[in-house]
């Protein structure tokens, strides 16, 4: 994520309105053929591919695949790519649902990963790749292997699915997430490329296009994953919807009994290990109590972490799932690093704490990268995981907290930062947080928000509930009147941000939100301002983007709390305890 320097000029591309009107003309009848002529064509070959016969009769009780085909593919985003990915179907096998559909098409889209990771790893080949590239590479790499692992959950769910349980809504809700996240990665990877290219400008070798070229389909192939889980939802016959209850303490449905009683205000935690910097636990290191921990345990295992200062860049992994780890608190338990993109290190692998495997919970200790305002992109927690975080301090510069993707909630939690420090394309609610804005470098702006949604079927946004949004006492004593701080900026062209029912202090900018014309445009992002007060709060002098909106009806609020918004699926959030609602 770039930083903001005011002094910096957008340039604009002029458009030379040469053609004639008859030139118009002759080119939209063109295109207005092609576009009905050619998914005939590709049907026709469906057709004669299955042995079918293109013109037999749509209405009859068991439907031909490319009636079916024809109907799924009309409602995605890219059809020609939705009807080339399932040109290539056997014709052993039966397509009688749109269900069939889905699985073949994020089969097809596996095989592209697989395909494109191939590709990518040949690229270290080259004996000129400065470390940075290099660098981004392998984050490149890890999001192949990431995106081929969220594909391969969501064919699962497909298969284990039975239209006898009749929990469609949450079916469609996993799906979502699963999609939304795989897609996430390819944008990653070209973002990281991307840093690399724009500080060395003297090294490019064209990485950017060629991986663009590479992965940009199946972004696409995803995006049209996401449309036929839409779609599939929009005809769901008696569907029984999952009740979603909000508990009394607050949380949403996917966290265990056990799990509760872990986050409660006054917890009795029984550790399985103790880490302790003095030598008086099981291990001096969170690194290695993690490493010892069991891979993919289906329980609880908690890691206590003792007061002190424990300076290592700690990653939990996929294959650590159901890890806790619990401090002394906020002010006691301290986890630094300093890793940043100055220095060699992508925004993507520079966090202090990295978070991959699943169902990971934390309360009561602070995550700080130490990198300083004048080594840009920094993080102090990147989270790729369902996850959950209480009592919380997250602090660094510009990019503190890197949501990157899935489901995340957090709960009492400080974030502090100056440009882009809550970014990423996770659902991510932050409830009842202390948001601090730090002072920044000479000439640069605040942006609080960057949220990432490229697609509008993404079920992904940043949700800000009942926080308070402040000047942290440095910015006090500069003057927050010297540096603009806006509450966010669109990363991408679906972005989405709801700030609901929080306290903004007077440091905010009049105009709210700002552009951010390198990477979206303004008539799709989604952001959202709901009953908030503060000085900050005054909506008057807002932007006037299209979906920008100050005046929404509760029940639209309510999409943006914690049990709609991280779209339930098995209970696990609601048994952490955390005090949500």
């Amino acid at each position: 994520m770039e930083p903001i320097i005011t002094s910096k000029n957008a340039t604009e591309i002029s458009k030379n309105p040469s053609r004639t009107s008859h030139g118009k003309k002759i080119l939209l009848i063109f295109f207005l053929t092609l576009a009905v002529l050619l998914p005939s064509a590709i049907l026709i070959e469906l057709s004669i591919h299955h042995g079918r016969n293109p013109t037999t009769n749509t209405t009859h009780p068991n439907p031909s695949p490319h009636s079916i085909i024809n109907e799924t593919c009309t409602k995605t985003l890219y059809p020609s790519l939705c009807f080339n990915t399932l040109s290539s179907i056997p014709a052993s096998v039966r397509v009688t649902t749109t269900q069939n559909i889905l699985e073949i098409s994020i089969n097809e889209t596996v095989k592209s990963v697989q395909s494109s990771r191939s590709n990518i790893s040949t690229l270290f080949t080259h004996q000129d790749l400065i470390s940075h590239e290099k660098n981004a590479l392998n984050d490149c790499m890890e999001m192949m292997d990431q995106t081929h692992y969220e594909l391969g959950q969501a064919v699962k769910e497909i298969q284990n699915f039975s239209d006898l349980t009749g929990f469609f809504h949450q079916f469609y809700g996993e799906l979502k997430t699963l999609l939304s996240a795989a897609m996430t990665n390819e944008n990653t990877c070209i973002e990281g490329i991307s840093d690399v290219e724009e500080a060395n400008p003297e090294t490019q070798k064209g990485l950017k296009v060629y991986l663009q070229n590479l992965l940009n389909p199946i972004s696409k192939m995803i995006s049209n994953c996401l449309a036929i889980v839409k779609h599939m939802e929009s005809f769901s016959p008696g569907q029984k919807m999952m009740i979603t209850r909000t508990p009394s303490d607050g949380f949403p449905l996917w966290m265990t009994a056990r799990d509760r009683k872990l986050m409660e205000i006054v917890p009795e935690i029984r550790p399985n290990v103790i880490v302790a910097s003095d030598g008086s636990g099981d291990y001096r290191s969170i690194n290695e109590a993690v490493r010892m921990a069991p891979n993919m345990s289906i329980n609880r295992y908690v890691i206590k972490i003792k007061a002190g200062v424990y300076k290592e860049n700690v990653e939990i992994s996929r294959e650590k799932a159901n890890i806790m780890l619990v401090g002394d608190g906020m002010d006691s338990t301290v986890i630094t690093g300093c890793k940043n993109f100055f220095d060699g290190f992508s925004t993507f692998n520079s966090a202090t704490l990295t978070v991959i495997g699943n169902r990971f919970l934390a309360r009561d200790l602070t995550i700080i990268n130490t990198s300083g305002p004048e080594k840009h992109q920094a993080v102090a927690l990147r989270v790729t995981s369902d996850s959950a975080f209480y009592k919380c301090n997250f602090t660094s510069y510009q990019d503190t907290l890197y949501a990157h993707s899935l489901r995340q909630f957090y709960s009492r939690c400080t974030i502090q930062g100056t440009i882009d420090f809550i970014f990423g394309n996770a659902a991510a609610v932050f409830q009842n947080c202390l948001i601090l804005v730090r002072k920044p470098n000479p000439d640069q702006k605040n942006m609080i928000t960057a949220q990432g949604r490229e697609d509008p079927n993404q079920n992904t946004g940043i949700s800000l509930q009942n926080c308070i949004i402040k000047a942290a006492p440095d910015l006090v004593e500069a003057g927050t009147g010297i540096f603009f701080t806006f509450l966010g900026r669109p990363w991408r062209n679906f972005s989405r941000t709801i700030v609901m029912k929080s306290y903004l202090g007077d440091l905010i900018h009049p105009q709210g939100w700002h552009e951010w014309n390198q990477y979206s445009t303004l008539d799709t992002v989604e952001y959202i301002e709901y009953m908030n007060v503060g000085p900050g709060s005054d909506t008057r002098g807002r932007v006037a983007w299209g979906w920008y909106n100050r005046n929404i009806s509760e029940e639209i609020a309510k999409q943006f709390t914690v049990g709609k918004f991280l779209h339930g699926a098995d209970d696990w959030l609601e048994s952490t305890g955390f005090p949500f609602f």
